[in-house]
């Protein structure tokens, strides 16, 4: 595929048809939209590199979170009742094998319920996916039960074993050194009343999988207080992700603004207990950058045909980092930014009110200290707005959803889900303090200046190293999307 020449002022584009599979890919190289700000986006120069969509895998019973197998060879995807194998493909993904949730591992006292995070183990010999209570009785009286984690055996996704976990499983990890996983109970409860004191905390469950998935055993790990700046009475886990060395868990508290660091004892007891579980908290900070701000999504100010990047103005929200990856190294911890329920609930600064549109970025902070190094700025923005791709411009804008990280060609990359503009970005991160947008690639053309709203609304997301490839889940679409890393020109 031939670049296309660069334009000044927006992402070039490259388009290709296969079959009835369209592809765009938006590439923001060099030059930046010109605004009347001092923020500006920082593109890589060097190395050369773009996302290429190479297919989109339709049909599948549900598709809000993914998980990949270390070889690069599988994928498992979930949503609603739905788990499904997908075999990846250097352009293609093909369905393997399909499991639907079934009664008897419906959390105990509930009567329906929804597969949430997963993830495949290190030898790849099973998943482990997390079950939430979704029965309307228990969630009209905020009083949802404790869910589940249920083992399928890979690869033909048989149920293998189940544990009771915390209220409200989401995301889920499997330590690399294969002998426990942890999952982030976010027990949300009303994210409108969160100042409410009575509301339950969320916790992280540790699962000891020494004994195999046929015999799992766990243990829920309470937050602390310390040094959560909002609703520090209910913290809420988000995502949760595992150390190199199998040391140390992270979790995203996405609605009290903060990151909790877990660190595990040399050697787990034989029966794990939570009291030798040291746990931390990072206060996750807030932002002023610029974004539109005006107007729903296909209307005003906020048509995706006719966006006006001279309109862009000054906000300030708090980050609450939804999305976690772990950089190789195990120096950084990077977050996707997504939401705004601090505003929401009426929450300020300083005595400056926080706004509800959310700081729009990416972030990188010190795993050891949860020091902010870096973020994105307004990048993202810039080039949705440059590739006529539609956001939420009165809310979050693009949305950063979920990220995930990966080495390439000796750079450090962390490839982002924006859930509202129907794409990922890909940024450099090697140098935290210097943030290079990379590539903006558009996994849904149909929505291209179309003043429509987002039809895929990308989530999950997994960077696939044995094969440079990303793998994308979109629940709205119920789909899958394979990109493929290839060189610039």
């Amino acid at each position: 595929m031939k670049r296309s020449q660069l334009f000044p002022v927006c992402s070039a584009w490259i388009t290709r048809h296969r079959a009835v599979l369209g592809l765009v890919s938006a590439i923001a190289w060099g030059g930046a939209i010109a605004l009347q700000h001092s923020m500006q986006p920082s593109y890589a120069q060097t190395p050369a590199l773009r996302g290429e969509l190479a297919f989109t895998l339709e049909g599948l019973g549900g598709a809000e979170m993914l998980s990949v197998s270390r070889d690069g060879q599988y994928a498992a995807v979930a949503g609603g009742d739905s788990l499904t194998l997908v075999r990846i493909g250097s352009d293609t993904l093909d369905i393997v094998a399909t499991q639907t949730l079934a009664a008897e591992y419906l959390p105990n006292g509930s009567t329906a319920a929804e597969f949430t995070g997963l993830a495949i183990s290190p030898d790849g010999a099973y998943v482990l996916v997390a079950v939430k209570d979704n029965d309307d009785a228990n969630l009209a009286t905020f009083d949802e039960v404790p869910g589940k984690v249920v083992a399928y055996s890979l690869p033909d996704l048989q149920p293998i074993g189940q544990v009771a976990v915390g209220r409200g499983p989401d995301s889920v990890a499997i330590a690399p050194n294969g002998q426990f996983a942890a999952i982030a109970n976010e027990d949300e409860e009303n994210e409108e009343d969160l100042t409410n004191l009575e509301n339950r905390p969320g916790s992280i469950s540790v699962i000891d999988l020494r004994n195999g998935p046929g015999r799992m055993t766990q243990v829920e790990v309470a937050i602390p207080a310390d040094n959560i700046p909002f609703f520090a009475h209910d913290p809420q886990p988000e995502t949760v992700r595992i150390s190199a060395d199998s040391r140390t868990i992270f979790a995203t508290l996405q609605e009290n603004n903060a990151i909790a660091r877990i660190d595990l004892p040399a050697r787990l007891p034989r029966r794990p207990n939570p009291a030798v579980f040291r746990v931390q908290n990072f206060d996750a900070g807030i932002r002023t950058n610029v974004g539109l701000t005006q107007d729903r999504v296909g209307e005003g100010a906020c048509r995706s045909s006719a966006y006006t990047p001279s309109l862009m103005q000054e906000f300030t929200s708090a980050r609450e980092p939804d999305g976690l990856a772990i950089a190789a190294n195990g120096r950084y911890l990077i977050t996707a930014d997504e939401d705004n329920l601090t505003a929401v609930n009426n929450q300020a600064v300083d005595g400056k009110a926080l706004s509800p549109h959310g700081t729009r970025t990416i972030s990188v902070f010190d795993a050891q200290t949860g020091e902010l190094l870096g973020d994105s700025g307004s990048s993202i923005e810039e080039a949705v707005i440059a590739a006529g791709l539609p956001m939420r411009c009165n809310a979050k804008g693009p949305e950063p959803e979920v990220v995930s990280v990966g080495e390439v060609n000796g750079r450090t990359l962390a490839f982002v889900a924006l859930e509202r503009a129907d794409a990922i970005s890909i940024h450099d991160v090697t140098d935290p303090a210097n943030i290079q947008l990379v590539d903006l690639v558009v996994l849904n053309p149909n929505v291209v200046k179309s003043d429509r709203a987002a039809e895929l609304e990308p989530e999950g997301i997994e960077f696939v190293f044995a094969r440079n490839q990303v793998v994308v889940s979109n629940p709205e679409g119920g789909s899958m999307s394979l990109i493929n890393l290839v060189a610039g020109e």
